[in-house]
Order: structure tokens, then C-alpha cells, then sequence
């Protein structure tokens, strides 16, 4: 039997991951010394903050039964999953590396211009986790599906103004011929637009 306090944190959960799908991607904010990275990054951060604390909760309030199952059990099947283990030992790797760094804390944080360290792929595997956890049934998937294509559709629309120059900004680079649309660096772009194509 499932808890109020369990079925309000499912439901965080799940807004919480549509959350990191949407605000991630279409987030910037022109008025920060560095738009694009860090603040989608510390968006991210916040949100996967979040889901741990609601994962917590639940499993602190996953009653204990006569037919409880043991640890040994549930990581058996758990790692019978096909991308648990690797993206665990991706974790593993990351920490591991980080705890033997030169400069440990840049290591974990990030440097000041990306915050692209540990804590960042920490994040990104606590999103995955949450997914992989809690993602069960058809109309989770759709809405999941659903949320992806609508959020792609303001970025590849974004693109094609900057492409035809009625862009309103004044970015310091040329976005007409490489556009940069919502994440600064038309690299990302095109690897986001990419995972979303087969969606689509």
C-alpha cells in the first residue's frame, strides 16, 4: 500500500524529470555574464537535487514486508537491466577520478566558464536513474515522448530565425551560418536536434 506522502513524491518525481526536459534545453538568460551553460547546468543540478530527496523519501517510506526481498536480490535484477552497469561504473569512474585529481574541487564542481565536473554527471545520472526507476507505464512514455518533440520545436523554429538573420539579440558570433538558437554553440544544437529526430 502505497503512502500519500509516496504518491506525492511520485508525482514531484515525474514533474521533476518533465521539468529537467523542458527548462534545461530552452533556458537562457542574455542578462548573465556566461547565458548558456552554467545556468541550464545549475537548473539541472537543482532539479536532480530535487529528485534525490524525493527518491529518498520514498524509499524510507516503501513499507517492509513478510516477502521483502534482499539487497543481493534486488541488485541482481536491477544490474540484469542493460545500461545499469555501465552508466554505474561511468559514475564510479567519475568519482574515482575526481577523488585522485590534481584539483579535486575543480574536478568535482566544474571550472567557472562550464561547470562541467562530476557534480554535473552526477546530475545527469540521477535523471537517468530517477527514469530508468520510475518510468512505468504507457502514458508516462508518451508524455515523455510528447514533451521532448514540443520543447525541440521552439529551438529548431529559434534556429531558423537566427538563420535568416531576424534574430532581436546581438550575439558577439556569426548565427546566421552556424545558427547557435538556445544553447549557444551550434555543436549542441545539432546533437540535441539529432536525439530528438528519431522521436520525432
Amino acid at each position: 500500500m502505497q503512502t500519500k506522502l509516496s504518491a506525492f513524491c511520485d508525482k514531484v518525481i515525474e514533474a521533476g524529470w518533465l521539468a529537467a526536459i523542458i527548462v534545461v534545453p530552452l533556458f537562457f538568460n542574455v542578462y548573465s555574464r556566461r547565458v548558456f551553460e552554467p545556468d541550464k547546468l545549475s537548473l539541472l543540478r537543482s532539479i536532480a537535487t530535487l529528485l534525490v530527496v524525493c527518491g529518498l523519501i520514498k524509499a524510507a517510506e516503501r513499507p517492509t514486508t513478510g516477502e521483502d526481498v534482499t539487497v543481493r536480490r534486488r541488485l541482481e535484477r536491477l544490474f540484469a537491466i542493460p545500461l545499469v552497469l555501465p552508466t554505474a561504473l561511468l559514475g564510479l569512474v567519475y568519482l574515482l577520478t575526481t577523488a585522485t585529481s590534481i584539483v579535486p574541487r575543480i574536478s568535482f564542481w566544474g571550472s567557472y566558464q562550464r561547470l562541467q565536473g562530476t557534480y554535473t554527471m552526477l546530475s545527469y545520472l540521477v535523471v537517468f536513474s530517477v527514469l530508468l526507476s520510475n518510468l512505468r507505464r504507457r502514458e508516462q512514455l508518451d508524455r515523455l515522448f510528447t514533451t521532448i518533440i514540443l520543447v525541440s520545436m521552439p529551438i529548431a523554429l529559434y534556429g531558423l530565425i537566427q538563420h535568416y538573420g531576424r534574430d532581436p539579440l546581438p550575439w558577439g558570433g556569426d548565427v546566421t551560418r552556424r545558427v547557435a538558437s538556445n544553447m549557444g554553440n551550434p555543436i549542441f544544437v545539432a546533437a540535441y536536434l539529432i536525439m530528438v529526430v528519431p522521436l520525432t
